[in-house]
Parts: C-alpha cells; structure tokens; sequence
C-alpha cells in the first residue's frame, strides 16, 4: 500500500551529535529546530555506549509480544534509517560489536559514545502522521489532509506500549 506519493526534497541536513546526548532526543530536536515536520531519515552511523531498542517477539499477527535490548557497552551503530511524521522520528537502527550484530526500534535511552552523524532530507508536497491502528495497536504511517483536530500522542511511538492498545 503506497501511503503517498508527488512528495519532494527541499532540503537535506547533515547533523553530527556528541559523547553523552540521547540519539533519539537529538534526531527529533534537530527536526524541530530545521523545520522538518515530515522527512526521511537518508543515513546514519556512530557508536553508543547505551544502546536500547525493541522489536517484535513473535511470528503471530498483530505482534503482542516484543523483545527490549538495553545494552551498555561500547557498540557501532551500522546503520539508522526511517521517517519523520509531524516531528516524531521513527527509526530503525541496526548495531554490533566485535562478536555480536542485533537491532531493532530506535528507542529514547541510546547514549552515544564518540559520535553519531545523520542525513535527514525534508519532504514536501503531504502531511504526513502516525494515527493509531485498532488491529495492530500501532502508529501506522498516513497522509492526512490537515494536522488540525488530530489527536496528539505525543513523542510516543515506542513499541513497549504497543499491547495496550491492540483491540
């Protein structure tokens, strides 16, 4: 299912965070404060010394079960992709270390290390928002005609309370 398309690019930004911030607080800041309401997450890499993300747990459809990876160590972050819908960062990302790869959901919580450094295009041309879906119990992807008389959930969007709201 195409969620939109006729969308375009109007601007590209290269952000570098530094030891100590919250990636995901810093993506999302940085969208605030670039004016980009709806964009794409292009690229992203570093390294964290906290990473934390979730994913689902099980082969059952809607997911009611799902994983927590909270580890503190020194970990490369290979690869951070995903959207900007109405200012709220969805993003994946994927990490390793010398002996393990894992990933999952970027959640708030992930510490960086050294550095991070992410490409984040701004699209243009729809209004894009996460509405709650009654199946899945998710923030699914829409394109609305208007923000006005939207509900606001917040900076949420964490899979962990995904369960309560599955009908």
């Amino acid at each position: 299912m195409i969620v939109g398309s006729g969308g375009a690019i109007s601007q590209t930004i290269v952000a570098r965070f530094v030891v100590g911030e919250d990636l995901l607080e810093s993506m999302t800041q940085v969208c605030k404060d670039e004016g980009i309401r709806n964009g794409i997450i292009l690229t992203g890499f570093g390294s964290v010394s906290r990473a934390v993300a979730s994913g689902a747990d099980t082969d059952k459809f809607p997911p009611k079960k799902f994983y927590s990876i909270d580890r503190s160590e020194g970990i490369e972050i290979l690869a951070i992709s995903g959207v900007v819908a109405d200012f709220h960062v969805h993003a994946h990302v994927s990490y390793c270390t010398k002996t393990d790869s894992f990933g999952g959901h970027l959640e708030a919580g992930n510490t960086i290390f050294s550095l991070a450094e992410v490409a984040i295009a701004e699209v243009e041309g729809f209004n894009l928002k996460r509405l709650r879906d009654d199946v899945t119990g998710q923030r699914l992807l829409q394109v609305v005609d208007s923000y006005e008389g939207l509900p606001d959930e917040g900076e949420g969007g964490s899979l962990h309370d995904v369960s309560s709201h599955i009908s």
